[in-house]
């Protein structure tokens, strides 16, 4: 028992150490909300590992030598699971190593069509919550009233508390909830926005609502834009974002309008717009030189009063009620709810302490504005922004709104960029790329460490790209979408695919030191005699990770069926590649590390 916790001491330590320290590198690297979700993550690994190892170094030997006083029986009556499996194991090898480049080439194809098969997975970075709740927001035309507002939020709260499966409403008249999720920004309030937050049963209940109630009240009311909003890790503000620059807005509302007409037309996506809200309608005020200089009235005198008067006033006094400070302000009566005529009619102070109507000395025009002019970087900017259907891979979707946006040319000095969850992805996925190199890196000189031969270190690293192919099709056959939480499974994986081929090469390295073996029969030896761990340890971090993929989290099920399905189709790569690769890089080195040897000693 003693020996055994000894002499597999330094393999167990280097796979834990392999398995643990590669996920601080993403604490480094990745910024912002993603840097703060695996803040925990690096640490729980490598204290549950740590107390693992204690256990399997200080715990096991002992229950071994406590309990199993007598030799275990090497042939039992009956069937054996692992001696079945030894057995066409053993038949399975001996193929391997009757036709070694066969099987080279088998598992170099592996890597290949795994790479492929990487290339058509589902993209979705950060997935969608699970959560008993979604919010609501309700969008009226700019200006419109409170009370109208407060109807449209109303009529749909009633419609939720009829449903048995939403257990409460919150509603939010004219601003938006606090923040309540990482990902969710609070919208800013107005007359014409409410925000409801519906909590249901379950996370069930909140997809069936959702999938029943959006096609239904989206656009249900006159005048009103009605989103429902499913809780997501993603930070966008709408997955859809196309950003039109430029000095020229006529140019940008152009283009702008060949967009929208384009994604209204595709199935895929809900409420497609622009960020320059809808036009408004205006009153201009043309002055009418010759009756206006014959009065003293100028343009200067005529703004200063329409702004005071139908603008926000001028502030008189404040009163204080609590904390809050509230302003006196002095402004037409009129000044919220006048029309053409009103404006017409109102009295324009002048010269010898008289008053003239406004229509006297200008002339009113009705007039169309746009609701809002929009700037990133003091340029003109208009987004033409859109939800889409909530079983839509939105990425999938992004790729091929690319394609259909290409064939609309540009006007000159109109520039184009891609936000929402394009833009999102396009951020983090280079940080996440580089903690993936990292990580990679650090397993390498922990091999290095291990062996101190750079060959075998760059062998079994090598060997971690067998984990592509099995990661590709488990996460095909789960239908699942890659994203950050696959990226962590792969980490893990190629931790288990160190681990495995430490036992495996630190054997035969060992037959080869010590029983003088060649490389054939070490790593012959040594496959056969390390299948049993490799597939014990392997099946039970597969099977391990089983109520992950049950579980149907869309967080942690791309993780778990990483792991699961990733672990045991390696598992067979590994077990037939690494000792056939062995053999074939290594052939002939046992006489020049002999020789070596000799130079040594002398």
């Amino acid at each position: 028992s003693i020996f055994s916790a000894t002499h597999f001491f330094k393999s167990i330590f280097s796979a834990t150490l392999a398995i643990s320290i590669t996920f601080f590198p993403f604490l480094i690297v990745i910024p912002g909300m993603i840097h703060d979700f695996l803040l925990s993550f690096p640490w729980s690994i490598t204290l549950i590992l740590g107390i693992s190892l204690l256990v399997a170094m200080l715990l096991v030997p002992f229950m071994q030598f406590w309990f199993i006083r007598k030799p275990i029986p090497s042939h039992k009556k009956g069937f054996s699971f692992m001696e079945f499996l030894q057995t066409y194991y053993n038949k399975l090898l001996d193929k391997c190593f009757a036709h070694p480049y066969v099987t080279l080439l088998g598992g170099i194809s592996s890597v290949l069509v795994g790479i492929f098969l990487m290339g058509k997975l589902p993209q979705k970075l950060m997935p969608v919550a699970d959560r008993n709740q979604f919010a609501v927001e309700i969008y009226l035309l700019t200006g419109s009233a409170v009370e109208k507002t407060a109807w449209a939020a109303d009529t749909m709260e009633h419609v939720f508390r009829k449903d048995s499966r939403v257990t409460s409403v919150t509603s939010f008249i004219g601003c938006s909830s606090p923040r309540f999720h990482t990902a969710y920004a609070p919208q800013l309030g107005g007359t014409n926005y409410a925000q409801l937050i519906v909590n249901t049963k379950g996370n069930k209940e909140t997809v069936e609502l959702l999938d029943e109630y959006a096609p239904r009240y989206t656009d249900a009311f006159p005048d009103v834009r009605v989103r429902f909003k499913q809780i997501s890790f993603s930070q966008a503000v709408y997955p859809i974002e196309l950003r039109l620059s430029g000095e020229n807005l006529n140019s940008l509302k152009t283009v702008a309008g060949k967009y929208l007409s384009m994604l209204r037309q595709m199935p895929e996506i809900r409420l497609a717009q622009t960020n320059f809200s809808e036009p408004q309608t205006s009153a201009k005020v043309m002055l009418k030189e010759d009756e206006a200089s014959r009065l003293g009235i100028q343009n200067v005198q005529l703004e200063s009063t329409l702004a005071m008067r139908y603008g926000d006033g001028i502030k008189v006094a404040s009163v204080w009620e609590g904390d809050y400070d509230i302003p006196v302000t002095l402004k037409s009566e009129r000044a919220d709810c006048a029309g053409f005529s009103d404006l017409e009619n109102e009295l324009i102070p002048v010269l010898g302490g008289t008053q003239v109507p406004l229509r006297q000395v200008a002339e009113v025009v009705p007039s169309v504005k746009d609701g809002q002019l929009v700037r990133r970087n003091g340029i003109y900017t208009i987004t033409v922004m859109a939800d889409v259907r909530r079983d839509v891979n939105v990425t999938a979707l992004t790729s091929v709104i690319k394609e259909k946006v290409a064939t609309i040319p540009l006007p000159d000095k109109v520039t184009l960029a891609y936000g929402g969850d394009d833009e999102q992805d396009n951020e983090n996925l280079p940080p996440i790329m580089a903690a993936l190199a990292i990580a990679a890196f650090i397993i390498f000189f922990i091999l290095l460490a291990h062996f101190k031969r750079i060959s075998i270190a760059l062998l079994i690293f090598a060997s971690m790209t067998l984990c592509v192919f099995g990661t590709a099709v488990g996460v095909l056959i789960q239908g699942v979408d890659f994203g950050m939480t696959c990226t962590l499974g792969i980490i893990s994986l190629m931790g288990i695919i160190v681990r495995n081929g430490i036992i495996m090469i630190d054997y035969a390295e060992e037959l080869r030191a010590t029983e003088k073996l060649c490389v054939r029969d070490a790593i012959y030896h040594s496959a056969r005699r390390r299948m049993r761990p490799i597939f014990l340890t392997s099946a039970a971090a597969s099977m391990g990770v089983i109520p992950m993929i049950l579980g149907k989290s869309g967080l942690w099920m791309p993780m778990g069926t990483v792991i699961c399905y990733g672990t045991l189709i390696t598992m067979l790569f590994l077990l037939t590649v690494l000792p056939v690769a062995y053999l074939v890089i290594f052939r002939g080195s046992s006489q020049r590390r002999a020789q070596l040897e000799a130079l040594e000693k002398a």
